[in-house]
């Protein structure tokens, strides 16, 4: 059992123990109220909600750095099938299990339809629905798959790649034809999981290995054995991030927002490129350069000596400083260390190439030597993300709810005193506690009423001032971004006379989208995302520093005054006053990414088919009157590239509306409203160690002898049981209390 095992097993003993402690309470008349019901609750719940915080590490960076190969030597197996590439841009998630395990999350037939729909925006849809008596594209129909494939060959047999790369829409619509007759039966109408577990594992590679059959799968989850995982840790190989696709981007992006730690792999071969660059900036846009640690994924065939890859390590290092101060980088050789560990069952050629690779003794040792700094380092940061994501708050939840259960047992031993003046000021301690508490629960009540307006009043000022369609910052770097993207009128010239004006209109307005979708998700979506991470920041702190004006000590509003009372154990550590990851889990509350995904208006193709009409009037025109030099349908084409640009404008700011609802609306608000929930909780917690009537404590005081021995009977055992959990909670190990 490791140490994350034995302290998750005996923060589970103690919620069990003592949630047994606070039923016995119940067989006391009064004793057990609301207050001992909630913490009864929360030892309940607690187990679940630990085990459900899992660290999250994202690998990262752009095509061909080594990232499945760098988990693959992590988990020390060929468990993840390499050089997958850049399409296949899916987010393969995984955890400890006990066996092997892989579910597959396959998109519905209604997400691939209007993915490809998305795809053939703007092509008149008389080409694949002359008749218009089946509404939308579906891939299932022959008649549309045949017209793909005619499609894909005859628009884009020499437009398919662009300055960025492969175009978007071609790549869909390419992988969609190709992988159609694998998956057709197993897509349904709604999403489902596909899962292959024991000796089909391996089936999981046909998915993620294969650029067709990856256009159909949304995400991936695989359960794997490997002892060098820890169960509370997920790892996911992030895919794409310099994809053409810019959709890929952001299912990356929302993946990076819940990951407690990003490692950025470059490689050696190529050392830091633009891609990189554009990515961190993203990253760093998002407000997470924090949780970055970089590695320099050495590929040992590109290197002479040793010398020569410290040459590239401090080349990347210094390039890495202009983005970061400090950057926290290592050179290790995924491959190498991955060899080395199936070295035994390792194929001729292979073992062949690691033997080679070992002549360099100086370079493989250093290697070696960087490897176990980062596992080192690696390990320091995840035990101590741990401590506060998983073991901190609980540890002190249950404290606090010891404390309560013994400041309880100590009341009612008083209260059954056969002393009645004992018996007496106990009832009148009580009494003064429940006044006092009420007090502060008065007086945080309306502190944090105002304290939620007012951060609601900023999170609305704030984002008015990014999303305005009008003066904010977002609509105007769009307008600035669209007004100065360029297209190239002379390449479409030839797809005139061949294809016609809506076809070659068709492919214009695909390039202007593709610029336009990357320029949103690499950069505004960024920012937007950055704006979330730095309002999660401001309510942390502010209920920090509120929490911190409320440093109630429960011995001073405790009904236990004498010394000889006072139990054993205090709450002597801070609870960490806000817990937004947990907050957001219990509430199923994520990053409304649907609403980054821009969706355009239809008036665009009326828009630039209206000037279409125009120019070709102009054109009959221009040949009775025989003007020789003018060209038929180029004018057109340029008039209709201002006209998209201004539609394409208006559709990104109508979207903002509904994309700062999804923002605030949606997540930000109800977020807010949570913590200060759950702050509130806190907080009384802290203060009231009894909810209960006067009116029953004069009973309990009005009990006979008889039955006042039997409770105290009762108590005696309660408090022997106590005294063992609070011993427990106090032998937890010192690096977790420390």
């Amino acid at each position: 059992m490791t140490m994350t095992e034995k302290i998750l097993y005996d923060i589970e003993t103690i919620s069990s123990n003592l949630g047994l402690t606070l039923e016995s309470m119940r067989e006391i008349p009064g004793m057990y109220d609301t207050s001992a019901d909630t913490a009864l609750e929360l030892c309940c719940t607690l187990p679940g909600t630990i085990r459900s915080n899992i660290l999250k590490i994202a690998v990262v960076g752009a095509i061909k750095s080594g990232k499945t190969t760098f988990i693959n030597a992590w988990l020390k197996d060929d468990l993840l099938k390499r050089g997958a590439g850049v399409v296949t841009a899916i987010v393969t998630r995984l955890q400890r299990q006990s066996t092997l395990t892989a579910r597959i999350f396959l998109k519905s037939w209604d997400d691939i339809n209007q993915e490809i729909e998305q795809a053939l925006f703007m092509f008149p849809e008389k080409e694949w629905n002359p008749e218009k008596n089946t509404p939308g594209f579906d891939l299932r129909r022959e008649r549309d798959r045949q017209f793909l494939n005619d499609f894909n060959v005859d628009i884009f047999s020499d437009l398919s790649v662009s300055e960025a790369g492969l175009r978007p829409e071609s790549v869909t619509i390419t992988r969609a034809v190709e992988g159609y007759e694998a998956v057709k039966d197993l897509i349904k109408p709604d999403r489902s999981i596909l899962e292959f577990s024991g000796p089909l594992f391996e089936t999981h590679k046909k998915f993620t290995g294969n650029d067709s059959r990856a256009f159909f799968v949304r995400d991936v989850a695989l359960g794997v054995t490997s002892p060098g995982l820890d169960p509370d840790i997920e790892i996911a190989d992030c895919q794409g991030s310099d994809s053409t696709n810019p959709f890929h981007m952001v299912q990356i992006q929302n993946y990076l927002t819940r990951a407690n730690l990003i490692i950025y792999l470059i490689s050696s071969r190529t050392g830091l490129r633009q891609a990189d660059m554009n990515f961190l900036r993203v990253i760093e846009t998002m407000g997470l350069m924090e949780n970055i640690v970089f590695v320099l994924n050495a590929d040992l065939n590109e290197h002479e000596n040793l010398k020569d890859l410290m040459s590239v390590e401090h080349r990347v290092r210094k390039e890495l400083t202009y983005i970061k101060k400090d950057p926290e980088l290592y050179t290790i050789s995924s491959l190498y260390n991955l060899f080395c560990d199936l070295a035994p069952d390792l194929s001729r050629k292979n073992s062949i190439i690691l033997d080679l690779w070992k002549e360099d003794a100086n370079t493989t040792a250093y290697l070696s030597s960087m490897t176990q700094r980062f596992n080192s380092r690696l390990v320091g940061r995840l035990s101590s993300e741990r401590f506060y994501l998983t073991v901190a708050n609980p540890i002190e939840r249950l404290r606090q709810i010891a404390f309560m259960a013994r400041q309880r047992l100590s009341l009612f031993s008083d209260l059954l005193s056969q002393d009645l003046s004992k018996a007496r000021g106990a009832m009148d301690r009580l009494a003064e506690m429940l006044e006092t508490g009420k007090k502060l629960e008065a007086i945080m009540d309306n502190s944090i009423e105002g304290a939620v307006d007012q951060l609601e009043r900023e999170i609305q000022k704030e984002a008015n001032a990014l999303f305005d369609p009008l003066q904010g910052t977002i609509a105007k770097d769009v307008a600035h971004f669209i007004g100065g993207c360029k297209i190239d009128i002379s390449l479409y010239e030839s797809k005139l006379l061949h294809h016609g004006f809506e076809n070659t209109l068709y492919l214009m307005f695909q390039e202007l989208k593709s610029a336009l979708d990357t320029f949103m998700t690499q950069t505004i979506n960024a920012r937007v995302l950055g704006f979330i991470h730095d309002q999660e920041k401001a309510i942390e702190g502010y209920f920090k520093t509120l929490y911190r004006s409320y440093d109630i000590n429960p011995h001073e509003i405790s009904p236990v005054k004498d010394q000889d009372h006072q139990p054993e154990t205090a709450p002597g550590r801070k609870i960490v006053p806000i817990d937004l990851r947990t907050i957001k889990g219990i509430l199923g509350l994520s990053l409304p990414t649907e609403a980054f995904v821009t969706r355009y208006n239809a008036r665009i193709r009326v828009s630039a088919m209206a000037k279409f009409g125009l120019f070709s009037l102009g054109d009959i025109i221009g040949r009775l009157m025989n003007r020789r030099r003018y060209t038929p349908g180029v004018s057109a084409l340029s008039a209709s590239e201002k006209k998209i640009k201004q539609e394409a404008l208006r559709s990104v700011v109508n979207h903002l509306e509904a994309y700062q609802k999804s923002v605030t609306r949606d997540y930000l608000i109800p977020l807010l409203e949570a913590v200060s929930r759950d702050f509130k909780d806190k907080l009384v917690a802290r203060c009231r160690v009894c909810d209960v009537e006067i009116e029953t404590m004069e009973g309990v005081i009005a009990l006979d002898q008889a039955s006042k021995k039997a409770q105290s009977r009762t108590l005696d055992a309660m408090a022997a049981g106590l005294t063992k959990i609070v011993k427990k909670i106090e032998s937890l190990p010192v690096q977790y209390l420390n």
